[in-house]
């Protein structure tokens, strides 16, 4: 059997161990716990909430995207379907029936990141069980945000709008291009400058808005880069779109 003398050395060692844990730190005055608590304060501090744009779908059925306009100079303006399952690219769309890139709609978007700019026409309609589109379904069909977006401008009404009729234009948040989707039926009720809208929200109606309602045939004009219009033109046939998510946190570095 151990001594009392043995014993009571174990003791005063241990005693002797405690007291070291109990011991503030000289330079800060804080015991171990707190010193711990205010690292992981410190480490919360170096990092920062991420996230990253990702392609999601809204639930939003597919559409029939239609190009509109002269297929080469001087030919007469026609209208192509758009190959149904994506495979298609700007190179398929047909020119506007005027060169548009100095027009008043380019230059109200023209900056350092959007410099080729011209315009496009599209409609889109309703695709029945079988795939077709459904002729009579163009007009006053939503139409959806490619990507998070800042609105920079919005004509709500066909007057004053020197024949654009209702217009957005919208600047995505990934990558700075821009987009004025023109000849709306409507504007989307409350959205106004400066507001932000997410990928697949809303934005406005599908029409033929000019000075007046209803003045054209049902249609878009889209002025923009081509790979902005290619954008829109994809999420609005295929319902797909991009939005920004959280990926967790990453350190400041």
């Amino acid at each position: 059997m151990p001594s009392y003398s043995h014993r009571r050395n174990q003791e005063r060692q241990t005693d002797s161990n405690s007291s070291v844990e109990r011991v503030p730190s000289p330079q800060t005055g804080l015991g171990n716990s707190e010193l711990q608590d205010q690292l992981r304060e410190r480490q919360a501090q170096q990092t920062l909430a991420s996230s990253a744009f990702e392609m999601q779908s809204g639930g939003v059925d597919p559409r029939a995207a239609y190009t509109t306009g002269r297929a080469r100079n001087g030919a007469p303006v026609g209208s192509n379907l758009l190959n149904q399952s994506g495979e298609w690219g700007a190179g398929d769309f047909l020119t506007h029936h005027s060169d548009r890139s100095t027009s008043w709609a380019a230059n109200n978007i023209r900056n350092d990141t959007n410099q080729q700019l011209q315009a496009y026409d599209f409609t889109f309609e309703q695709l029945d069980g079988r795939g077709r589109p459904i002729e009579g379904t163009a007009q006053g069909l939503a139409l959806y945000a490619p990507v998070d977006s800042t609105v920079i401008d919005v004509q709500p009404k066909p007057a004053g709008s020197g024949g654009y009729g209702c217009f957005v234009v919208m600047e995505y948040l990934d990558s700075g291009l821009r987009i004025a989707v023109h000849h709306l039926a409507s504007v989307e009720k409350g959205l106004s400058k400066g507001d932000q809208i997410k990928g697949g929200e809303v934005f406005g109606y599908q029409g033929g808005s000019g000075t007046v309602p209803g003045q054209y045939p049902t249609h878009v004009d889209i002025v923009g880069t081509v790979e902005a219009v290619e954008e829109f033109v994809r999420t609005n046939q295929s319902g797909d779109f991009k939005t920004r998510v959280e990926t967790g946190d990453r350190p400041i570095t």
